[in-house]
Formats: structure tokens, sequence, C-alpha cells
């Protein structure tokens, strides 16, 4: 069980250490922000006092879990018009092995080679569709003629067949098919699993107390310099509660406390799961949350993770 109390970063050193950062990543915009037109540009003139409005103490939990990935068994199969088709995305990966880890896309894809062409279930692969046209009788109009008849000029009426002008002597009305949009096909395609390499990879898991986008960015590097960041070690996560967490980092809230309750139902899950493999201790790491605005209004947050003696920060000016 940890026994060492770790003291949080100092809030100037973490701001010191924002701006240079800062100034060898984004010098035109910190200039812009905190420059004096007409003055020589210069950090000291970028001051905690004045920049930061308010901090609030939260923690990070991390550890490293080992996964396994494969092709998921997963498939779909969808349908629709031409319409419908051309909106879709289609991969071609026959014969590909990708590794999941540099794969930007969803899992499962629509494949370009399952695109399949099929009449259309309703005009039968006609294009459109007929109605009986209420015009005609079979393509034939008629209309009573008065023909005088004979010597006497006997008045009779006589009928008189012509064809039909609105149906073009068919009998029938032919109507675009709505389903096809007058093609005469649809489409069948099959969203397939993308073919990713079987393997174990290590996946960094990182549960934040503060509201942050730079988790996976965090966690990924924690990864990596996880000896150059203080935090609090666990090796049993029974031991990942309140009265173990609190002396050691100092404080505590209800934030912490859902984010550990969190973190450890998931170490849990992972330790019984044959797909993960535990490998790591957890750590616990003091994470300060700092509110900020710039001399020209520009509001931004800084976000440290470590102890006082070893901490990286994060920031999204």
């Amino acid at each position: 069980m940890p026994d060492v109390r770790i003291k949080s970063p100092n809030i100037d050193d973490i701001f010191n250490k924002w701006k240079q950062k800062a100034y060898k990543q984004k010098k035109k915009e910190l200039e812009k922000q905190f420059g004096t037109k007409g003055a020589v540009f210069s950090l000291d003139t970028i001051s905690a006092g004045e920049t930061v409005k308010e901090t609030m103490k939260e923690a990070s939990i991390y550890f490293l879990i080992e996964q396994k990935v494969e092709t998921s068994k997963d498939q779909k199969e969808e349908r629709g018009d031409i319409k419908e088709l051309s909106k879709n995305t289609f991969y071609s990966l026959r014969g590909a092995k990708i590794e999941k880890s540099k794969w930007k896309g969803p899992d499962i894809v629509p494949m370009y080679e399952t695109i399949e062409q099929v009449p259309c279930s309703d005009c039968k692969g006609k294009g459109y569709t007929e109605t009986k046209c209420k015009e005609c009788t079979n393509g034939t109009k008629t209309t009573d003629m008065i023909v005088l008849t004979g010597a006497e000029a006997k008045k009779e009426k006589k009928p008189f067949k012509y064809n039909c002008n609105v149906c073009y002597k068919t009998g029938v009305i032919r109507n675009k098919c709505k389903t096809c949009d007058g093609y005469g096909t649809t489409f069948k395609w099959k969203k397939l699993p993308v073919p990713f390499i079987s393997k174990m990879t290590n996946v960094p898991k990182l549960y934040s107390s503060a509201p942050t986008k730079y988790e996976k960015q965090i966690g990924e590097e924690l990864g990596e310099l996880i000896e150059s960041v203080e935090g609090i070690k666990f090796t049993n996560v029974k031991e990942l509660s309140d009265k173990t967490i609190e002396p050691n980092l100092g404080y505590y809230n209800k934030n912490i406390s859902k984010v550990v309750k969190k973190a450890a139902n998931d170490y849990q899950k992972f330790e019984k799961d044959k797909d993960y493999k535990i490998k790591s201790p957890i750590y616990v790491f003091p994470l300060i949350q700092i509110f900020c605005e710039s001399k020209k209004g520009k509001k931004f947050e800084i976000y440290a993770v470590g102890s006082e003696q070893k901490f990286m920060t994060y920031s999204n000016f």
C-alpha cells in the first residue's frame, strides 16, 4: 500500500513550464495574445498572477493493458439506389493486412468488391410502373360521328375509333419507378471487417476526473514516459479507494471518487477477460486544471499531470 505523500506541482512552476512550451510551439500566437504594440516581446511580461483566473485540483488514473487484436466476424448487407450508393465511401482491402494502431477509420467498412446490381423489386427491372389508361380502351378512343345516310340523308350516329394520345396506343400509362428512380436496378453491398493483423498490442488506459480532450494523448505519453512523471503506485486494485488515495494525494472530491470507481471496475473486467492482460501497476497522478485568460481576452486551460518534482503540461491555447 502506498505510504508516501505526493505533492502537487506549484502553479507558478506549471505556468512557467507552459510558457516555455508555448513559446517553442506557438510563438506568434503567444505574442499576439500577450504582446504590447511597439514593445519588444518577452516571456517575462506574461505573469501567472494576471493570467490565471481559477485552479482545480483533480486526479488522473493510469494503467497499461495488452489487448488482443483480431479481425471482427461482424458483417452487414445494405441496399439502396444509386444516390444511396454514392453517399458511401468504399474501401478495397482485398489481401491487405493492417495494423490496427495505424488504422484511422471504422472497424467495419463498405467494401467496393461487394457491390452488386439487382433488378428493382417494384418495377421488375423496367425502370417504370404501369397503370391502366383511363382515357381509352386498349389504346383506342371512340367518338360518335353524325352521319347522313342514303338518299333520304337519314341522320345516324356511328362510332369512330382513333388512337389514344395519352398512352400512345398502348392502353397503359408509364410512371417512372420511385424506388429505383427509373434506372431499373438497385444496389446491394456489404460492410465487412477491416482485415487487422491478429496480435497483442499495448493500450494505455487513462481516467481523468477533470474533463479534457487530452486523455488519449496523455495516456500515450505516460506509457512512454512513466518514469519521468511522479505518481502514486498501486499493485492491487482493491487498494484503490478514498482511504488510500486521499492521504497520499492530499485532497479528494466527488469527481475523483467517480473516476476511481470507473477505473477500478474496468481494471477488474480486464483481469477477467482472456482478450486482455494487465501490463502495469495502477498509477494515480495529481491533475491540476488551470483556467486562464490572455491580455487580449483569449480563454484557455492548462493541465499539469504529475508531482512537484516530475510533471507534464498540456494546453488548448
